[in-house]
């Protein structure tokens, strides 16, 4: 049989591990560059090769096709990369989805 003790709510049992003290700002900080980091591998492990594509085409578009035709289908007569990198996400998840399914037979 055990017996319970109800303790008064003035009296707060306190835990004390030796050694152990709270990181602080510092540890904080760590903290979130690490989550920030493990974010970004993760971020680059998905859409790395996207992002290479995106940054390879913004560098060639402008030698290969006139302001004129950019401006005609981008908007403006710079190529802007968050529109050439939304482009090829949505091809890379266009593409991922008839693979997944087999509607183009692997060879």
């Amino acid at each position: 049989m055990v017996d319970v003790e109800i303790l008064p709510p003035e009296h707060e049992p306190r835990v004390h591990v030796a050694g152990a003290r709270a990181p602080g700002w510092l540890g904080a900080g760590l903290a979130v560059m690490t989550v920030a980091a493990a974010f970004g591998v993760g971020f680059l492990a998905m859409f790395g090769r996207t992002l290479f594509a995106a940054l390879v085409v913004r560098l060639v578009w402008p030698l290969i096709f006139s302001p004129y035709f950019t401006a005609r289908v981008f908007g403006s007569e710079r190529i802007v990369f968050w529109k050439i990198l939304v482009v090829f996400l949505v091809v890379d998840l266009i593409a991922r989805v008839f693979i997944r399914r087999e509607l183009w037979p692997k060879k």
